[in-house]
């Protein structure tokens, strides 16, 4: 038997019923067929404009192009760059704070601690006294002597600056200094290591 259509207050026309449970064929609403079709547009529009022509570039095109350019402005760490920064006041008075709040426990006020920190005021130098070789013990700490790696910590800048500051005690010969360690090497200005 077929049942003519029948409507619902609410509803309005009902087409099927199954189970007792009532179908009817509404309009969506217009705000709802507003945003699906825009977002159906938007995903073509976004679709042909990064991946089929390239017009736009991807965030990991993005990403690696600004990766590469804070590289190309890292400055290459010298000799000679990190001698220039023992010049700058600023540079060893930043360098100094640093070294004074995060230094100070083993090396104290760079003479060392016996157990602790080297003497950073005399002429031997256990890692290597060239100013590379105090950034490089700097950064990458000496772990097996217990002084942690100060690069991720510091940053680039902040490296360079105890770096300046480092070498600016080199030779002064502070009273109350570490005694000369095992295995450290004479470093003179002329780059020359002598046992």
């Amino acid at each position: 038997m077929s049942e003519g259509k029948r409507t619902d207050e609410i509803q309005g026309e009902i087409l099927h019923v199954y189970d007792d449970i009532e179908e009817a064929d509404n309009a969506l609403p217009t705000w709802w067929l507003l945003t699906f079709f825009g977002a159906v547009a938007f995903g073509l529009v976004y679709w042909f404009y990064y991946h089929e022509y390239g017009i736009g570039k991807l965030q990991p095109e993005v990403y690696a192009e600004q990766m590469a350019a804070v590289a190309a402005e890292r400055t290459i760490v010298t000799d000679e760059s990190l001698e220039a920064l023992m010049g700058d006041e600023a540079v060893v008075e930043a360098g100094k704070k640093i070294f004074s709040t995060q230094c100070f426990a083993c090396h104290d006020q760079g003479q060392g601690r016996v157990g602790l920190g080297s003497n950073l005021t005399d002429e031997y130098w256990i890692h290597g006294g060239a100013p590379t070789d105090i950034h490089n013990t700097v950064t990458n700490g000496v772990p097996e002597k217990g002084m942690t790696p100060w690069g991720a910590i510091l940053g680039e800048e902040g490296v360079s600056q105890v770096t300046a500051y480092v070498l600016t005690m080199r030779n002064t010969k502070l009273e109350g200094g570490k005694p000369v360690e095992e295995n450290a090497v004479v470093w003179n200005p002329d780059g020359e290591v002598a046992e």
